[in-house]
């Protein structure tokens, strides 16, 4: 096993040499190597490093889907995507929230390549879906440290799974109750009491939803209902608790802003089961953000 110095002295090397990797290195020794310090607080190493190689190796076919399955594997159990789970302003969140990277790069890598069996992706929606409902640190940036960002992070997985409608063992689907719960996982995160986000997470994971509704499977009514579910939710948030029902409302009106100009940018022709004029049209409507919507709209 490398120590620190001499991991970041070898990626250092790899990046300046365009990632191609040296013929004396045993790439899956130094990809568990990689895997050992994901969430090293060392923002260059874990960001600029582990994670940049990664995503490189991915794109150039340096890294197989073999080896990306290993990575997938490691990532998601208790050691990575659940180490420490449940703490708040602590270091181990980088570590969650860069194994929650991998899970979106490893789809991103089977949009290519199939490497992953209808069962298998199941499995993994499971387990992340797990995971959002257990994290409570959502720090965006850390002073010192670089980028915590956990709720961004495991949207862009979310959303890269949102998108599976392909499997290694043939025809796949998400089906109507998988995007659903997708779509709740979105929900639980924005509906957050303990902290407003500044960090542009409310549009990381307005991608989940338009990933769900490219499945066009959901109908018109359906994701009028889910977004009727945020009312409730913020319905009577000035008879509460101050700052906690203020934050919810804050971070669904920032979240439904962003869904609505980003359904706006769509073409009408995007999504076969959704009509994007009915749904902007109610989200006009919407309680407290209503007002700035129509002023820009009109």
């Amino acid at each position: 096993m490398r120590t620190y110095e001499e991991l970041k002295q070898l990626l250092t090397h790899i990046k300046e040499s365009d990632y191609a990797i040296p013929s004396e290195i045993c790439l899956d020794a130094l990809i568990t190597d990689m895997i050992n310090f994901i969430g090293d607080t060392d923002a260059e190493l874990r960001d600029e490093l582990i994670y940049s190689t990664f995503c490189e190796w991915a794109d150039n076919g340096c890294i197989s889907t073999t080896q990306m399955k290993h990575v997938l594997t490691l990532c998601l159990d208790n050691d990575h995507l659940f180490y420490g789970i449940g703490e708040n302003d602590t270091d181990s969140v980088f570590t969650r929230s860069f194994s929650s990277l991998q899970v979106a790069l490893a789809f991103c890598l089977h949009d290519q390549s199939l490497f992953l069996t209808g069962e298998e992706i199941l499995n993994i929606k499971d387990i992340v879906l797990c995971y959002v409902a257990k994290e409570k640190d959502f720090r965006g940036y850390v002073n010192g440290k670089g980028w915590a960002h956990a709720v961004a992070h495991i949207a862009d997985a979310l959303a890269n799974i949102s998108g599976a409608d392909k499997a290694a063992d043939g025809e796949f689907s998400l089906g109507r109750e998988v995007l659903l719960q997708l779509l709740g996982a979105v929900k639980s995160l924005i509906c957050n009491k303990d902290w407003v986000y500044i960090a542009e997470e409310d549009e990381r994971l307005v991608s989940v939803v338009i990933g769900v509704c490219g499945n066009e499977v959901l109908s018109t009514k359906e994701l009028i209902n889910w977004l009727e579910s945020f009312n409730m939710a913020d319905k009577e948030w000035w008879n509460g608790t101050i700052p906690g029902d203020f934050n919810l409302h804050v971070n669904r009106k920032n979240f439904m802003r962003s869904l609505y100009f980003e359904f706006l940018s769509c073409k009408d022709d995007d999504f076969d089961t959704i009509c994007l004029k009915e749904i902007c049209e109610y989200m006009r409507g919407f309680p407290c953000t209503h007002t700035k919507i129509l002023a820009i709209h009109t």
